[in-house]
């Protein structure tokens, strides 16, 4: 039997919490049968480089070990834990160790998958606070489960997740059940309130503030205008505005074109002159 063994083996507390993070793999199979090594010094192991799958194997089948929380995560977000081993402990993680395994690129596919699913279904079991922390962080498959959270604060915080695209924004304002508390969050964002699909989902949702949705019909092009009031849904004071304001425009193309072949006129008279 190799010295590094029996000195893993044998070495008492200080000295594993110094060799660990750097050990020989043998070192490491004689640390896994030390008495002195416990779960304070087994995150230590999970640091080497060096640990091997059958090693992380041993650790999941110390029941005292896997009673540490910190151990059964740590077993989970290692590249080289035996897939098996980390699907049969995803679901004793907390949500902010499930985001973390969703955006682990080394991890396999199907854990990543695995624990996103588990965290869309937890969500609401969290509190206010986590779900604010979790949208900004939030994977596609979360942000799906986010979009119909009925907290204001949510929906700020993940219209600020990078993650997001126009699609989520859409979905948003198109939801019926949108409250208007989070319709004027999304009108009150820059990156998503600039855009005419946006404007166009948000002005004429019924739960839209008044205010809020006569601000986002401005500047949109004479056809989207047109759209919005045909909605069925589409508040009847926007329907009145976008109609004076069609009217408005349709008189001032007339004056245009009616100045301009005064203009026309004038310039071919003169030249009979």
């Amino acid at each position: 039997m190799s010295s590094a063994f029996e000195e893993g083996r044998s070495a008492h507390a200080e000295a594993l919490a110094a060799a660990l993070p750097g050990a020989s793999r043998t070192f490491l199979d004689g640390a896994l049968g030390n008495p002195a090594l416990g779960p304070d010094l087994l995150p230590l192991l999970f640091k080497n480089p060096r640990v091997t799958p059958q090693q992380i194997l041993r650790v999941a089948q110390n029941r005292d070990w896997l009673k540490t929380y910190e151990i059964r995560a740590a077993i989970v977000l290692h590249p080289k834990t035996p897939r098996v081993i980390a699907m049969n402990l995803i679901s004793h993680l907390w949500w902010r160790d499930l985001a973390r395994v969703v955006d682990r690129p080394g991890l396999s596919p199907p854990l990543r998958r695995t624990a996103e699913r588990v965290l869309a279904i937890r969500i609401q079991e969290l509190a206010v606070g986590e779900r604010i922390s979790l949208a900004r962080i939030a994977s596609r498959g979360v942000i799906n489960a986010l979009r119909g959270d009925p907290n204001p604060m949510v929906s700020r915080a993940l219209l600020q997740n990078p993650r997001l695209v126009e699609e989520d924004a859409l979905a948003i304002a198109a939801r019926r059940r949108t409250p208007s508390a989070i319709l004027q969050v999304l009108a009150e964002d820059h990156r998503w309130s600039a855009r005419p699909p946006v404007r166009k989902a948000i002005a004429r949702h019924p739960a839209t503030p008044a205010q809020v949705a006569l601000r986002m019909i401005r500047d949109l092009s004479r056809r989207d205008l047109k759209e919005v009031a045909s909605s069925p849904h589409v508040p009847g004071l926007v329907r009145v505005a976008i109609g004076r304001m069609l009217n408005e425009e349709g008189a001032r193309e007339a004056s245009v074109g009616a100045s301009r072949k005064r203009s026309i006129r004038g310039r071919r008279s003169g030249s009979k002159r």
